[in-house]
């Protein structure tokens, strides 16, 4: 079994290691540990928060420090899917791991702007309330494997763009990804302003509100 802990050196780096030698200990079980701080290294494999933890190539968290309990449940995890022989050309995943791109997938285009913040603030909004996972566009546009990989396995895409330039869905298409779901937030009634950033509650509701009752149908 493999083990990679991405970071670059900071406090909770030095402690996820700490937690994941302390549960290989516990558990007894053959492991090699790797400490990876290239940044190139963690834009491939798709880790978009440190620290982020792998077993055997699956991303099993990403931004914070399990416990020793929970990291021993996800090589326990691991172990079971290595005995299991899968029926399908579909490999088995752990349904706890909200890192792996499966389920819903926001790309916000987080562009300069009045609705390219909007966009950026309902994708945040949507991902707090369990009903999808904030995503990197960025990462989709570097071609990075890991990003490409979680949103090919996603269900739903959901290109969220403040205006007619269509970074986002643009983005994703030109990498491959066809979205499922694709919103503009110009074309709900919302003026573009260059020259603000700050975000108005009742447009981000609106958008929020609209991918939620689309997502239901």
């Amino acid at each position: 079994m493999i083990i990679e802990i991405f970071g670059m050196g900071c406090v909770k780096c030095k402690q996820l290691m700490m937690n994941v030698q302390q549960a290989v200990k516990e558990l007894g079980v053959e492991a090699q540990v790797n400490k990876i701080e290239d940044f190139e290294m963690l834009i491939r494999r798709g880790i978009t928060m440190t620290p982020g933890l792998v077993i055997d190539g699956e991303i099993r968290s990403m931004g914070r420090v399990p416990s020793v309990i929970e990291i021993k449940e996800m090589i326990e995890v691991v172990g079971k899917e290595k005995t299991v022989q899968p029926t399908s050309a579909t490999t088995k995943r752990d349904p706890s791991c909200g890192c792996s791109g499966e389920g819903v997938a926001f790309y916000p285009c987080s562009g300069g702007s009045n609705v390219g913040q909007i966009s950026n603030d309902a994708a945040k909004s949507l991902s707090e309330q369990g009903l999808g996972k904030f995503s990197c566009l960025a990462g989709i546009g570097s071609h990075g494997e890991g990003f490409l990989t979680n949103a090919k396995r996603a269900k739903h895409v959901v290109s969220l763009d403040g205006c007619a330039s269509k970074c986002s869905y643009n983005t994703l298409r030109h990498a491959g990804i066809e979205p499922t779901m694709h919103i503009v937030v110009t074309e709900l009634g919302i003026k573009k302003a260059y020259d603000q950033l700050s975000t108005n509650p009742e447009d981000v509701e609106k958008v929020v509100s609209l991918v939620r009752i689309q997502l239901q149908q």
